[in-house]
């Protein structure tokens, strides 16, 4: 019977953000020992979907009788500044005893997101996964799975044998992909030799350039390489990265594995990145400034036969590390005199506080990000109405909360004028219809809609909005795809689009 065991860490760390901690991950999500076996295998899992994929492959091919899960520890948060070095070391050491209280071991799957960094470190990634090749030894097949935005290190590459990117962003495949980490560990508990070579680029794509639907330029180069893919070559993937991580590891980065063959996976690395590199100019974001949001948001308010508009303020995107509740789009809205209009999801416990106080059906002066004091999050005042006060919790139907059991803390829908406004008490992005609908609003019957997110409420929204209907706001905040306005201090440059003048030469 093989023995596999699962663990991993999952951050996004945007250096710009305030530091995280334990509170952070258990908030999110963390799962000890038999936890993570009732999680994974749960109807509407809430643990990282990965995990459900791999647990579903294996189970398919061992049966479950015929594969014994060794799960030590899982831990997630929600994108947020480095992790404190204390809670991670601790995690670490959870890690180091659970692999030793393992006993022999056949595999090792580690579900990670490979973006993280640490107040002490900028590659806490490669910390857990040197710990895990320590723990079992050069023998023991290791596999992860890492999210699009991973930037990826020296000792991360060394320290796995395949590392598995997902291929989608919005991210619709984690489940897929954690299937195929069970497939490819399948592989390589039978004797397969994995051979892989990595080449990072100079490019580092502002976050709304990194879509993968066609017509995306990094779609472009995702579909190019799978279709690499044959009975040599395990796995190609291209990681964009994540900007605002501000570290040396930062570049979109080709890795290419294969079935013992080392010299296809530089030939085919070094083609991708070839061919990515020479579509560089496609990473430039093309946004619309606040005025003319709010003189769209009008137009379609005063048109009820206009087609309804979706604004994403990518600047503001708690899946990067934002706070989720920056004003700028809000206020402007407001002033103006915009109706028909939902947003949310806002980020704002006091103000939810401040809702479950007056009631339903009462009105009150809320008072908008009074305990905030993160930089862009500016107070804003005004008269609201409490529609809907609701415990946060729901399944999901769309996007990349298709079944999954969702959390949002005590929420409040709230009426500001011609704004219905969705504050919640635990900070994520909107994702789907779903963050609006599983609190009784008409999603299809607004005529423009807010949503504070990047680009993975597209795959919940699109049922509603194509993307001919959906603006991205140009506005400040910790995630703006605007690079140029941050200081940067980690990130190697030059690096296109940043600086025009990046150039890169083909390796040796």
């Amino acid at each position: 019977m093989k023995r596999i065991a699962v663990l991993g860490f999952a951050l996004e760390s945007n250096a710009f953000a305030p530091p995280c901690g334990r509170a952070d991950f258990e908030q999110r999500g963390t799962y000890r020992g038999a936890e993570i076996d009732r999680e994974a295998r749960a109807e509407h899992p809430a643990i990282y979907s990965g995990i459900s994929g791999f647990y579903a492959e294996m189970d398919r091919r061992y049966g479950r009788s015929g594969w014994q899960p060794v799960p030590v520890v899982h831990a997630a948060s929600q994108p947020a500044g480095p992790v404190e070095e204390d809670y991670f070391k601790g995690l670490l050491a959870e890690f180091e005893a659970g692999l030793a209280a393992a006993g022999p071991l056949d595999g090792v799957y580690i579900a990670e997101h490979g973006g993280a960094t640490a107040t002490h470190t900028h590659d806490p990634d490669g910390e857990v996964f040197a710990l895990v090749r320590r723990a079992v030894g050069p023998d023991v097949p290791v596999v992860a799975t890492l999210d699009l935005h991973a930037n990826v290190s020296d000792v991360m590459m060394d320290s796995v044998d395949v590392l598995v990117g997902y291929r989608t962003n919005p991210h619709v495949d984690i489940f897929e992909r954690g299937a195929e980490a069970a497939r490819l560990l399948e592989e390589l508990m039978a004797g397969v030799r994995p051979t892989a070579f990595r080449v990072r680029l100079p490019l580092v794509g502002p976050s709304v350039t990194l879509l993968t639907a066609d017509g995306h330029p990094y779609g472009d180069l995702i579909r190019l390489g799978q279709s690499k893919l044959d009975d040599r070559v395990m796995n190609v993937t291209i990681l964009a990265g994540f900007a605002f991580a501000d570290t040396p590891k930062n570049g979109m980065t080709v890795i290419v594995t294969t079935r013992d063959d080392p010299a296809l996976a530089k030939r085919l690395a070094v083609e991708l990145a070839a061919a990515g590199w020479a579509d560089r100019g496609r990473y430039v974001p093309r946004m619309i400034g606040l005025d003319d949001a709010v003189a769209q948001a009008l137009a379609a308010g005063a048109d009820p036969m206009s087609p309804s508009l979706l604004f994403a303020d990518p600047a503001d995107n708690p899946g990067g590390g934002g706070r989720g509740n920056t004003t700028y789009i809000l206020a402007a809205f407001l002033a103006a005199g915009v109706h028909g209009c939902i947003a949310g999801v806002f980020f704002d416990p006091a103000l939810v506080e401040q809702a479950f106080a007056a009631g339903e059906g009462n009105g009150f002066r809320a008072d908008l990000n009074t305990r905030e004091t993160a930089r862009f999050s500016d107070p804003l005042s005004w008269d609201a109405r409490v529609v809907h006060l609701h415990d946060g919790r729901f399944v999901g139907r769309h996007g990349m909360v298709e079944g999954k059991s969702v959390d949002l803390g005590r929420t409040a829908v709230l009426a500001l004028d011609g704004v219905t406004l969705v504050a919640i008490s635990k900070r994520q992005q909107c994702l789907s219809s779903d963050f609006f609908e599983a609190f009784g609003i008409d999603v299809a019957g607004a005529r423009s809609i807010v949503v504070k997110s990047r680009g993975h409420f597209r795959a919940g929204f699109q049922h509603l909005f194509p993307p001919e209907r959906i603006r991205e706001v140009d506005v400040p905040g910790l995630t703006s795809p605007n690079l140029a306005n941050f200081d940067w201090q980690g990130l190697p440059r030059p690096v296109f689009p940043l600086d025009s003048d990046a150039g890169w030469a083909l390796p040796s």
